[in-house]
């Protein structure tokens, strides 16, 4: 698999370009904004690339950073979502606005994608926000391993039993401040948490 290429650019068009790189051009697919951050046509420029497999061909999709080429993959991972919306949506938002919309189960602008009716919408919707809320939370964890504490711990064994899912109580942790966390009181941190579940 082609991961990465680096080669001057022969050819330049809004969805894609041809990458000359050791007298071989690559055809690579990319999204608008892509398209308007890239150097013009003779300058060098190096992609992180995602190839993508048919029974029919072999297609090179092109990044100008890691965080486009992951929320492609998960845009891709949802069933009905081809390889010209995932590039549609990056046209039309950057990978924080997708982020956002998503999380904010905003489905009027994820409709506004072409190619993405109400039901897909709402299934990229259903889909894709879990993995958000996921690695909100691992990169909270990592940053302070404030979760691994003993009194927020009982926090969200209260909150379980009052029947809250851990998604849940997860978007309630992560709307507090880290010190708040590491400074307040069980009964405070449970009641701030209540408040925002």
């Amino acid at each position: 698999m082609i991961a990465k290429i680096k080669g001057n650019i022969i050819e330049k068009n809004p969805s894609s370009l041809i990458l000359e790189t050791s007298g071989v051009g690559f055809e690579v697919f990319i999204s608008g904004r892509t398209f308007e951050k890239i150097p013009e046509k003779g300058n060098m420029v190096e992609l992180d690339i995602y190839t993508y497999v048919r029974e029919d061909g072999i297609s090179l999709i092109g990044f100008l950073n890691k965080d486009e080429k992951e929320i492609f993959l998960k845009l891709l991972s949802v069933s009905g979502i081809s390889v010209k919306i995932a590039l549609s949506a990056l046209t039309i938002y950057s990978f924080k606005e997708l982020k956002k919309i998503i999380t904010d189960k905003n489905s009027d602008m994820v409709r506004r994608i072409p190619g993405i009716g109400k039901k897909l919408a709402e299934r990229l919707i259903l889909e894709l926000k879990d993995k958000f809320d996921e690695e909100e939370m691992a990169d909270f964890v990592s940053s302070g391993g404030i979760l691994g504490d003993d009194k927020i711990r009982e926090v969200r064994q209260a909150l379980k039993t009052l029947g809250y899912n851990s998604m849940e109580i997860n978007r309630a942790l992560l709307k507090m401040k880290p010190e708040y966390l590491k400074t307040g009181k069980v009964e405070e941190i449970l009641k701030a948490a209540l408040r925002e579940v």
